[in-house]
């Protein structure tokens, strides 16, 4: 059996709340480095997988070039992934990246180039691909089943920005973060829009940032935020559809609300990620005077993790709807584009 050895560089929430708990679900594959500059973190992650001291790092560099690494994840602040993916794909080593790819479109030049020399396999952490809901809505979506996609709804929203106490992390910082609940969450949104639905071709959006100041990580001294807190935007897309986002981490009330609701000519397809197991679907022979959403149980099919499908990506299994460094590539230039058109305040072409 091909063990994939797997380093992942970053073992703070991210990686210890998905990747690491999908990894060791996954049989062929084994968590053989860690790298954090966090020497307490590494600590305690590395003692909890048993990694050797020697194969527990603080410089990303080392765990790269490391012989007992097959593969990288990176799980780092936005402005890292670049660089770190940079050194890997130079060193022949595929990578998983979190989102969104970084801060800006024009910081993954380098990265772009280095592919272009080596392309190695590759995937982007764009984890609600591989939901169920979203993989049976496509499944749907691709056989026409709405009809034609007249619009879509999308809301996710949280109260992370009114946690007590919270601190000027660095995600409220422009120079690691690039954007705030843009790049966090609705890069997720972004995504899936185009997956189920089409390229989005133009913006127009707002931002706003509604915690003006946080106290500094390491003193009492109060900081500006530079992230946004809210987003909103419209978007033409390439089938005609139109989209409507509205994005937040200031929703008091909500510990993290994802809706998704797509339009059509024939019917409505709609999920909540809070229940990802169930899709809500009107279509058919729809009665317009009586019709109802019914919910249905998605199929066992449709199941499987970001993490499964990295592992046998790596071992030359395809899957139809792996996202790649080019679908991070696209999302980061939306993302841009969403800034520009919230600063200029008017729409943006993509």
């Amino acid at each position: 059996m091909d063990i994939k050895r797997i380093g992942i560089i970053g073992v703070g929430g991210i990686a210890c709340g998905r990747h690491i708990p999908e990894l060791i679900d996954v049989k062929d594959c084994k968590i053989t480095a860690i790298c954090d500059i966090d020497e307490n973190r590494l600590k305690t992650v590395g003692d909890k997988l048993y990694i050797p001291e020697e194969l527990r790092f603080t410089d990303y560099n080392d765990l790269i070039n490391s012989p007992d690494v097959d593969a990288v994840e990176i799980c780092t602040p936005n402005h890292l992934h670049v660089p770190i993916a940079t050194a890997a794909v130079k060193a022949g080593k595929p990578v998983n990246i979190e989102k969104p790819l970084s801060i800006n479109l024009a910081e993954c030049e380098p990265l772009k180039c280095a592919l272009k020399e080596n392309p190695v396999k590759n995937m982007m952490s764009f984890t609600y691909r591989f939901m169920p809901a979203i993989r049976y809505a496509k499944w749907l979506l691709d056989k026409g089943l709405i009809g034609d996609v007249i619009n879509v709804d999308v809301l996710y929203i949280k109260n992370s920005g009114f946690i007590k106490g919270r601190r000027l992390e660095w995600r409220f910082e422009k120079d690691k973060a690039g954007t705030g609940v843009l790049g966090d969450l609705g890069v997720h949104l972004i995504d899936m829009a185009e997956l189920l639905t089409g390229k989005i071709t133009a913006v127009s959006a707002v931002t706003d940032i509604v915690v003006k100041q946080r106290k500094r990580l390491d003193s009492e001294e109060l900081a500006n935020v530079e992230t946004d807190d809210y987003c909103s935007f419209i978007c033409d897309m390439e089938n005609g559809a139109k989209g409507s986002f509205v994005i937040s981490r200031c929703a008091i009330g909500h510990q993290g609300t994802v809706k998704f609701d797509v339009f059509g000519t024939k019917g409505i397809v709609s999920f909540d990620l809070n229940n990802p197991n169930v899709l809500n679907v009107c279509y058919g022979e729809v009665d317009l005077a009586n019709e109802n959403i019914h919910t249905v149980d998605v199929p066992q099919e449709f199941f499987t993790t970001q993490e499964a499908e990295f592992i046998k990506m790596l071992q030359g299994d395809s899957y139809d709807i792996l996202p790649t460094i080019d679908d991070g590539l696209r999302s980061q230039k939306i993302l841009d584009s969403i800034l520009e058109s919230a600063e200029k305040r008017c729409w943006i072409e993509i």
